[in-house]
């Protein structure tokens, strides 16, 4: 049981740190953005699917507890 909590601690933690590194790439790309740029939009999407992927699998964790 104590195993499983400190597992489940771990993967929150985890998945909070995920979140605020796509964060992170989100606002870098958009403080750097440039209009003829395209990597800048494709590192955007990059972070938003992090994001979204990394809150989703959070919401997940948190409603089994």
């Amino acid at each position: 049981m104590t195993n499983q909590k400190s597992t489940r601690k771990l993967e929150i933690g985890f998945h909070i740190f995920i979140i605020l590194f796509a964060i992170f790439i989100i606002i870098s790309s958009i403080l750097e953005y440039e209009e003829t740029e395209r990597t800048t939009v494709m590192w955007i999407l990059m972070g938003v699917l992090i994001g979204l992927s990394s809150i989703f699998r959070l919401i997940k964790l948190v409603k089994r507890q």
